[in-house]
């Protein structure tokens, strides 16, 4: 059994090219000055989601080392059973009550990095740090759309898994990551992190959770 990093399919190449042009527009901000772009923001941007791609392969292999899965690695570039994956997750064999929490490992770690994106960006917003943000408060939303509506049936995507191991809906899980997308989006544009969101499981059970800090 295995499990696709947050994007995968024949439609990578679109998909990417909206995000990349989304991200472009996120990270020159409302200052003129800063359209005066250079290869090195490019660079940047590029670097940003491999990084983000690289963390969020890297928590399903955390969880995967948790619970003692057999054979468990990591491959980028991958190409199998007639579809490609910028990044691919996989295991032999791993024990079934863990098998949502290795579903949902790859968005835990996403979450850690966007908590450091934040901190980085509040310090300093570069090119990396803004496109670093972007990529990991939108990209679940537009992995959890690509499952439930592209490649429903195809249990190599993370979604796909989670809705299998919990009987969630299409709609409540999209509901859940785009919450979370919001609630991380108003922490940006209004410097507070009063609220905080996440998504919390056990064995067969997923749900979304607003923290309050006071």
């Amino acid at each position: 059994m295995k499990s696709p990093g947050p994007h995968s399919s024949g439609r990578i190449p679109r998909l990417v090219r909206i995000v990349i042009v989304c991200t472009l527009l996120i990270a020159t901000g409302p200052n003129p000055s800063v359209h005066a772009w250079e290869w090195r923001d490019l660079v940047d941007i590029g670097m940003a989601y491999m990084t983000h791609l690289y963390f969020h392969e890297l928590g399903h292999q955390v969880i995967a080392d948790e619970v003692g899965a057999d054979n468990h690695q990591i491959q980028f570039l991958k190409q199998e059973k007639g579809q490609y994956y910028l990044g691919l997750s996989t295991y032999d064999r791993i024990p079934d009550k863990s098998k949502l929490a290795y579903a949902v490992g790859g968005d835990r770690m996403t979450g850690l990095t966007f908590e450091y994106a934040l901190s980085s960006y509040r310090e300093k917003p570069t090119t990396f740090n803004k496109s670093l943000l972007f990529f990991t408060t939108v990209d679940f939303v537009g992995y959890t759309l690509l499952s439930n509506y592209v490649h429903s049936t195809d249990n190599m995507y993370d979604p796909n898994l989670i809705r299998e191991e919990t009987g969630m809906s299409k709609e409540l899980l999209l509901g859940m990551v785009a919450t979370k997308a919001l609630v991380n989006t108003y922490r940006l544009v209004s410097g507070s992190d009063r609220l905080t969101p996440e998504i919390r499981t056990d064995t067969h059970r997923a749900a979304f959770v607003l923290n309050y800090h006071f």
